[in-house]
């Protein structure tokens, strides 16, 4: 399955003065996240040309660098043997993982909502309907979303051809993901089965993870086979022995997808029994079967999720468990408690737990940070407790012992003031906190307080509310006044989420001036955000111009994505054609295939179908037509992976989850 690391490139100080050098990717996560002898075991892996250079060497703590344009990422083959069992132990070097950039990048989505964006701005003529020449289609529409014709008379049929005839690993593996976004044909799990007894291992658990994003509850009894490593799931993988823990565990987060997505309450409780077994009985070395259960039940939206809570409270408490899977048990609590009816006892029973736990010095960092995002997720501003919930924040915010426990809670705390009235006192002590730390606070913390104050702002505007007029004033001197690439970019996307009209001349002026390619893309971003159309033509010169920078170009895309310009699409399909230079490197191909599927612009199949049937163009080109199909098509405005992600304490991974320096993940897959 195609998994790179694209957009954003995150290059902490090197130790001495080496030079700089990044990696790429599907940005869902920094650099190593899996904390020191925390993640499963150790899953050996095979990289193909081309090669990325080697993650930095550098102190966690140092302060980032300028980040660079990023090389072409490593292109990795999971193995076809079952991983070794060895625990990963040692400590891990690489870029500073408590920058704001990482939260963002794991959180964005529904912010930019993209797809929703494109597709629900101006009329359509119906000129993609005529690109695919079939008759008896409709001619016009008021969306710019690929019409119902082209999916099932252009898309799906390209697509499970190729499946059916290719037999190049990443295609393959990319038309499996692709077609699972879509849906739509009652006949692709039957397409899928065939898939789980493939020799390479990536394979075989693309296809049971296709089952999840399908969505189909037709595919639960086959991947509870597969998790519970039953007889029946041995013969579905061809297997006399074991089914492979890569497997299972791909099984398991797509309970926890099928899961989130059906109506059925008997059918979630199903679920939710299915991996509270598996969490509470597997005693393998290989984590990431437990992190999976403990992500997938916290998807699941239960309407009376009060038994579960319980038990996963009781999980947490239990010193014997593994304090990597405790990790996930704040946030999978918080997303239940949030998502299903939750009287105020059990939210305030888990605030108790909550606070309980970060009050003991013997827990470990990974469940502090877990606690202090669960203590946002859950907490009212209208309860009784709330005073001491911001009380208890705002003291771990200065005096906590770790650096993300302590960022974590800016975000928290605007969670907390999105929740009450505008001139309610529990908005005004937190505004007032986070305005003060934007002023004069640490330079680790300041842009977070940034980012915090644009993520109430937007969760308020949402809810018809309006924060402070001071807000947007301090962000925007902020942004005038820092030089530091990074700084300057968070108060950047915070002045977007904000609205902050005031803002666009001085972004624009910033985005003309500035050298740093990441910079530059974020002030593209924002500008997006703002939906600066008026700057729209530069934008367009910025992506035309951006051939040898992929960060950049993908997001200048979205930034005029998000300004509904359609006429970057066929700017960006004429970079993926490439040139008389010959076909664009990997990372441009990377960043444009996957900017044209973010964007979702109906006119961009015909060409990306032509691409993946042309088999003078490289694999990993019509590898990345698939994907940027899959996500042009996808049944789903956010990406699938998404409400994984939402949320997520990042710092507690596993290879299974997010894998950066592998690309092995399920957040890692485009």
């Amino acid at each position: 399955m195609t998994r790179w690391f694209i957009p954003v490139t995150l290059v902490a100080t090197l130790a001495f003065g080496a030079d700089a050098m990044a990696h790429g990717g599907t940005y869902r996560g920094p650099g190593d996240t899996v904390p020191p002898a925390g993640g499963g075991a150790a899953t050996p892996t095979a990289p193909t040309a081309p090669t990325a250079p080697a993650t930095p060497s550098t102190p966690a703590a140092a302060t980032p660098a300028t980040p660079t344009s990023p090389t072409t990422p490593t292109v990795v083959t999971a193995p076809t043997v079952q991983p070794t069992q060895q625990a990963v132990t040692g400590p891990s070097t690489g870029p500073d993982l408590t920058t704001w950039e990482f939260w963002w990048e794991f959180n964005k989505e529904p912010y930019l909502n993209l797809k929703a964006k494109v597709q629900d701005k101006g009329t359509s003529t119906g000129e993609a309907d005529g690109l695919i020449g079939l008759g008896g289609l409709s001619t016009k529409s008021n969306t710019l979303a690929p019409s119902a014709g082209q999916i099932s008379n252009l898309i799906l049929p390209a697509l499970q051809d190729s499946l059916q005839n290719d037999e190049n690993r990443d295609i393959l593996s990319s038309d499996l993901v692709a077609l699972a976004k879509i849906g739509r044909d009652p006949n692709l799990p039957t397409l899928f089965q065939p898939f789980l007894k493939h020799t390479q291992q990536e394979i075989a658990e693309t296809g049971a993870l296709a089952f999840g994003i399908l969505q189909d509850a037709q595919a639960i009894p086959v991947l509870k086979e597969l998790l519970n490593d039953s007889p029946a799931g041995r013969r579905m993988v061809g297997s006399q022995t074991d089914i492979p823990f890569r497997t299972r565990t791909f099984a398991a987060y797509g309970l926890g997808l099928i899961g989130h997505a059906v109506n059925d309450q008997a059918l979630k409780q199903d679920i939710a029994d299915t991996l509270w077994t598996t969490l509470t009985t597997d005693t393998s070395s290989f984590k990431d079967l437990r992190v999976a259960s403990v992500v997938s039940l916290g998807l699941l939206r239960l309407e009376n999720p009060a038994d579960l809570v319980a038990k996963l409270s009781e999980y947490l408490n239990n010193e014997d468990n593994g304090f990597l899977e405790k990790s996930h048990c704040p946030n999978a609590i918080a997303k239940l408690l949030r998502d299903g009816n939750s009287d105020a006892a059990s939210v305030q029973t888990a605030v108790d737990l909550f606070m309980g736990l970060l009050s003991k010095k013997s827990t470990k960092n990974e469940v502090r940070q877990s606690c202090v995002q669960a203590l946002g997720m859950v907490a009212d501003g209208n309860a009784p407790y709330a005073s001491k919930v911001v009380k208890t924040l705002i003291d771990i915010s200065a005096k906590g012992r770790d650096r993300q426990e302590k960022n974590f809670t800016a975000v928290s705390l605007a969670y907390v003031g999105a929740t009450v009235a505008n001139n309610h006192p529990i908005r005004s002590q937190i505004t007032e906190f986070l305005i003060k730390n934007v002023q004069k606070g640490s330079t680790a913390y300041r842009p977070w307080s940034a980012l915090a104050l644009g993520v109430m702002s937007f969760k308020v505007n949402q809810a018809g509310g309006q924060v402070a007029s001071l807000v947007p004033r301090t962000v925007l001197e902020k942004f005038k006044k820092t030089k530091a690439p990074s700084e300057k970019a968070c108060y950047a996307i915070s002045l977007g989420l904000m609205k902050n009209e005031q803002a666009k001349s001085e972004i624009r002026e910033a985005l003309e001036t500035a050298s740093d390619p990441d910079l530059r893309g974020y002030l593209c971003v924002s500008l997006g955000l703002l939906s600066a159309r008026e700057h729209k033509d530069y934008i367009s010169s910025v992506v035309k111009e951006s051939k040898r920078m992929p960060n950049l170009l993908q997001q200048a895309s979205i930034g005029l994505g998000l300004m509904s310009d359609r006429a970057v699409v066929d700017a960006l399909v004429d970079l993926m054609k490439g040139d008389s230079d010959g076909p664009p490197a990997l990372a441009v191909l990377s960043a444009t295939a996957t900017a044209l599927g973010f964007i979702g612009d109906q006119r961009s199949v015909r060409p990306l179908v032509d691409m993946l049937q042309n088999d003078e163009v490289t694999p990993l080109g019509r590898a990345f037509a698939a994907v940027a199909l899959g996500i042009v098509a996808d049944k789903e405005l956010l990406p699938w992976n998404s409400k994984i992600a939402e949320d997520l304490n990042y710092r507690a991974a596993v290879d299974t989850l997010t894998d950066p320096n592998g690309s092995t993940g399920i957040l890692d897959i485009l």
